[in-house]
């Protein structure tokens, strides 16, 4: 597959993957308001009516699994993109350890705000949100397939001096 398609595959990937994840979780959010503030004017979609049934603190931590299963998706689209499109194993791990990097602290900074300050809120929740953000977006493959780009053009310029 040439270059050029590769790239128009998998941003179109990233599109359907960020549509979708804002679909859903938009109308997840909307539910929760109605729930929260007894509003019987907000219906859900009819692709997410198994949602409807669910009391609000159920809907709430179902983000969480949610949010892990959005990340993953994510994670296996941004190692097959870098994979695919820089052919070079070096490179592609980075995808594996910023993933990591962006789970470790995410993940400790939520433990910290749950265990040292008791709440599931606060400046700690709203950076590990980002964290999440970030792993739920196409940043971390453009990123490396850019920075691989630039390593490859490098090791070139290296050899012919």
């Amino acid at each position: 597959m040439r270059n050029s398609a590769k790239y128009i595959t998998f941003l179109s990937i990233f599109a359907i993957l960020g549509f979708s994840r804002e679909f859903f979780f938009v109308n997840i959010n909307s539910q929760l308001y109605s729930l929260y503030y007894n509003h019987t004017k907000y219906h859900l979609p009819t692709s997410l009516q198994f949602l409807a049934g669910l009391d609000y603190a159920t809907l709430y931590f179902l983000k969480f699994p949610f949010t892990l299963i959005c990340v993953l998706v994510y994670f296996i689209t941004s190692y097959l993109s870098v994979k695919y499109i820089n052919h070079d194993k070096k490179i592609t791990i980075w995808v594996v350890y910023i993933y990591a990097l962006l789970l470790v602290l995410s993940g400790m900074a939520m433990a910290y705000n749950y265990f040292f300050k008791h709440q599931l809120s606060g400046d700690e929740y709203t950076f590990s949100r980002w964290l999440m953000g970030i792993a739920q977006s196409p940043l971390v493959a453009f990123f490396i397939i850019a920075s691989g780009k630039l390593y490859h053009t490098f090791q070139k310029d290296q050899k012919h001096r």
